[in-house]
């Protein structure tokens, strides 16, 4: 019997190794039937180690018991995705992503196998909007029955952490634990005094009055737009905090409200006020889901219960969604080797590998991104119009940010998806530049310059620009501007003067967002899959596949590129003292050491 790589490709993965077994203990027996004896028994040797290997490696772990606990733990830097760069992977230590955690969950919630989920909280390192997709996650599970337990440690346990614990069905703190129900606040940094006592100049551009980004270089405080558009910012995120918790803990708005921004609390005031079922520690959970009759083996780690997904899971003949993140400040061509950052061109490319791929349907592009190169953004947008004009359809999911740039990526999609507390929007365009020549002649550092036009050292950290150079620079970020807001219009399908009201540098809240035409849906990843389900023609009850593209590969993250050995200090700082994920830091500094507009900082 003649065998195709097609016929192969139907077959179960334990039937290819039960006949890659059976093919090595045929040769062997052939080969000791002629008297190759070495030969012989290295064949059947090599079939033993298959078959052993394949128990051992992945059918004994893909198995779980009856009446399983899925235990999770968020705690510290959790990625959306696995890393691609080395230095990266190295330091991840194959830690679960967020794509690991919302699989395991979406499948722990019709899995019959698993009696609870256990998840142990302390200050995971993402934002409101993905804290709060999280809550509906496990909202989820309670709603179809199964028992959700959160357990949340650390010494301060803070808003995000308790918004996410609030969507299990029950609480536990641990007893020295204290809630900072703090309610939120958004603020700057802003230098324009320290600058000029060390003698750094700043000059800056911004379109339009809300691009507040540039301010905290010229300005002593924040100005009337900024301020205006923050308020209505935290505004928005605290009635979805206040909604949430609400609901959750079955207790009306008013007192959700009250209780969100009471200030410091213990735990035994929590559990007075209903915001905590009791104070205890995990290993009391632990004891208590797990009876002393029982075997100890009933705990399910998320890796192994991702492995047993993967094990079950037969993709066969199923259609399939491509999921492309773009996650991090955008650049033009690769990053730096530490860090997370949005590579313009490399995301571009992976969009249209997807759009010309025909196993692909439609593809779900994840945006997390603050923005930052102007050109590298225009990549990624126009990868994704090359994609509908091949008839993929590209739906967009946006994570805790998706502003400027990361705004520009999404615009032009099928269908924009944001969470409630997503920050986006700020569509508009700000410039910095600073020159240093007063600080120069404190310090004794001389320069002299030959030039062929009198323009040739505008750039120069050494000399401001010259109000007729920046005048000709102000012109060519309006321009920046136009085309930005042009491409809104038309990819939205807005008024030009409806994209004027709400573009101008404002940032919005997911809500608001989708209040002005910005955003076509509220909700997570999975709600944008549901679309893009759709918009590929899929039918109801269809199953699919939802695929990493490229799948993730250590040798294609192996790329040329300039690594930064270490991450200044006082810009790692600043990055903390602005809420910045840390790992976000070596791409800023990469876009700041680089001249040119930037589409940035909508947080500012």
């Amino acid at each position: 019997m003649k065998l195709s790589a097609f016929a192969l490709s139907k077959l179960t993965r334990e039937t290819r190794v039960a006949l890659i077994v059976a093919f090595l203990i045929a040769l062997g027996t052939i080969c000791l039937n002629a008297g190759w004896r070495a030969a012989g028994l290295s064949s059947i040797m090599a079939a033993i180690a298959v078959a052993a290997a394949f128990y051992l490696l992945v059918v004994r772990p893909s198995r779980i018991p009856r009446d399983a606990v899925l235990t999770l733990r968020l705690a510290g830097t959790i990625r959306e995705d696995a890393p691609r760069s080395p230095l990266e992977q190295l330091r991840s230590h194959g830690a679960p992503t967020l794509f690991d955690i919302r699989n395991a969950l979406e499948a722990a919630a019709s899995d019959n196998r698993l009696q609870a989920v256990l998840v142990e909280i302390s200050t995971p390192g993402f934002g409101l909007a993905t804290a709060h997709e999280l809550h509906e996650l496990l909202r989820a599970l309670v709603a179809k029955g199964k028992r959700v337990i959160a357990v949340i440690g650390g010494d301060q346990i803070t808003p995000r952490d308790y918004l996410i614990a609030c969507g299990a069905g029950e609480i536990v703190a641990n007893p020295d634990s204290a809630l900072m129900m703090l309610g939120l606040s958004a603020g700057s940094l802003f230098l324009t005094d320290a600058l000029n006592k060390v003698g750094i100049q700043a000059q800056t551009l911004q379109w339009k009055e809300y691009k507040g980004a540039a301010e905290m270089f010229t300005r002593e405080a924040m100005s009337p737009e900024l301020r205006e558009s923050l308020e209505a910012l935290i505004g928005d995120c605290q009635s979805l905090m206040t909604q949430s918790v609400a609901s959750a803990r079955r207790m009306s708005p008013e007192r959700a409200r009250e209780l969100l921004g009471s200030g410091f609390m213990s735990v035994r005031a929590a559990c007075t006020n209903g915001l905590i079922d009791r104070a205890g520690y995990i290993e009391d959970v632990r004891v208590e889901l797990e009876p002393e009759d029982k075997p100890k083996s009933r705990f399910i780690a998320l890796g192994r219960y991702l492995r047993h997904l993967a094990y079950t899971h037969d993709g066969r003949g199923r259609p399939r969604l491509a999921l492309i993140h773009g996650l991090g400040p955008v650049v033009v061509g690769e990053g730096p080797m530490a860090g997370e950052f949005f590579s313009g061109e490399r995301i571009s490319e992976e969009i249209r590998r997807a759009s010309r791929d025909d196993k692909i349907k439609a593809i779900v592009f994840r945006v997390n991104s603050p923005g930052g190169s102007a050109a590298g953004s225009d990549l990624v947008w126009r990868a994704v119009r090359e994609a509908q004009r091949r008839g993929k359809p590209v739906v967009v999911s946006m994570g805790d940010v998706a502003g400027s740039g990361g705004y520009y990526v999404a615009m032009g999609a099928d269908a924009i998806v944001a969470g409630p507390a997503t920050v986006t929007g700020s569509i508009g365009v700000v410039y910095a530049k600073f020159s240093v020549p007063e600080l120069m002649q404190r310090v004794g550092i001389g320069l002299d310059v030959v030039k062929s036009d009198p323009v040739s050292d505008a750039l120069s950290p050494a000399r401001p620009m010259t109000a007729a150079e920046l005048a000709q620079l102000n012109e060519v970020v309006g321009e920046l501007y136009s085309t930005f807001t042009a491409k809104v219009t038309e990819g939205r399908k807005l008024d030009p003067a409806v994209t004027e009201q709400v573009a101008r540098g404002r940032v919005w809240s997911g809500v608001a967002a989708k209040a002005r035409g910005l955003v076509d849906e509220l909700g997570g990843l999975g709600c944008a899959v549901a679309l893009a389900r759709d918009k590929a023609g899929l039918k109801a009850g269809e199953e699919h596949d939802l695929v990493l593209y490229p799948p993730p590969n250590l040798l294609s993250a192996l790329h040329l590129s300039a690594a930064y050995s270490e991450i200044p200090w006082a810009l790692s700082v600043a990055a903390r003292l602005l809420q910045l994920p840390e790992r976000w830091t070596p791409a800023l500094l990469s876009l700041v050491t680089r001249t040119g507009a930037l589409l940035l900082c909508p947080w500012l």
